[in-house]
C-alpha cells in the first residue's frame, strides 16, 4: 500500500463529527491526522484515503464540517457546490478545521492534515493558525487566493498542471522557495488523484500519494 494510492472500494459509512471524537483504535498513537473533504463532502474518495492511511501509525478522522453532514456522489457536483457554498464556505471550514485540530492537540504530540480541492485550501488555512504540524494539500486551486498565510510546520502542494481557470505551472512558480512550502506539479487536471473522477491518473495519483506519506513522516504501512 505505501507504493500505491487509495482506490480499492468499500461500503464502509463514514460517520461525521463537527467535534473531535476518542480515536477508534486499540493501539495507542502519537499522531493525529485529519482528512478535509471536497464539497462532496465524506464521501467514498475521502473514506477510503482515510482507511488507506490507517495503515500506518496514526488515528485518522474525517469530519465533515458542513452543519448537516451529507455526501453527494460525482455526478451531483451541481448541487454539492450550492450546498457548500450555502452552507459552509470555505473560510468557515478552515477555521472549523482549526477548531477540529486544536481538540486533538492534548492527546498527540504530532496532528497532521492532508486536504483534498477545497478541502486543501481549509486545510492551507488551518496550517496558517499553527493548528497543524505538518500539511499535504491536493489541488487547492483557491490556495492561490490566500498566499498572505504562512502554514506552519512544513505544506507540500500537489498541484494540477491542467487547471481549467489558471495555470498550474504558473501557480507552482510563485509558491516556489516559499518557507517550508514544496511544491510538486503533476502533469494532469484537477481531481486526478479520485478514481471516481474522469481525470484521475493511477500513475500521478500513486506518485503523489508516495510524496503525501514521505512528507507527514508516516511510517508503518502494511
Amino acid at each position: 500500500m505505501a507504493d500505491q494510492s487509495p482506490g480499492d472500494r468499500d461500503t464502509t459509512v463514514a460517520v461525521a463529527h463537527t467535534s473531535a471524537p476518542a480515536a477508534d483504535t486499540e493501539e495507542a498513537h502519537d499522531t493525529a491526522l485529519v482528512v478535509a473533504h471536497e464539497i462532496f463532502g465524506v464521501n467514498d474518495h475521502i473514506t477510503v484515503v482515510a482507511d488507506a492511511l490507517r495503515r500506518y501509525r496514526c488515528d485518522v478522522f474525517t469530519p465533515d464540517f458542513r452543519p448537516v453532514p451529507k455526501a453527494f456522489g460525482r455526478a451531483e457536483e451541481p448541487a454539492a457546490y450550492e450546498d457548500f457554498m450555502r452552507n459552509l464556505g470555505v473560510e468557515p471550514m478552515g477555521r472549523a478545521l482549526a477548531r477540529y485540530a486544536a481538540e486533538l492537540r492534548p492527546r498527540y504530540r504530532r496532528v497532521l492534515g492532508v486536504g483534498y480541492s477545497v478541502g486543501a485550501t481549509a486545510t492551507w488555512l488551518a496550517a496558517g493558525t499553527g493548528a497543524l504540524d505538518r500539511t499535504v494539500c491536493f489541488y487547492g486551486s483557491r490556495i492561490r487566493d490566500h498566499l498572505d498565510v504562512q502554514p506552519h510546520g512544513g505544506c507540500l502542494l500537489v498541484i494540477a498542471e491542467h487547471e481549467v481557470s489558471f495555470s498550474g505551472a504558473e501557480f507552482a512558480a510563485r509558491v516556489a522557495g516559499r518557507p517550508g512550502v514544496t511544491a510538486e506539479l503533476h502533469a494532469c487536471e484537477h481531481g486526478f488523484c479520485d478514481p471516481d473522477s474522469p481525470h484521475h491518473s493511477p500513475e500521478h495519483s500513486a506518485a503523489a500519494w508516495r510524496s503525501a506519506v514521505d512528507f507527514l513522516g508516516l511510517s508503518g504501512g502494511r
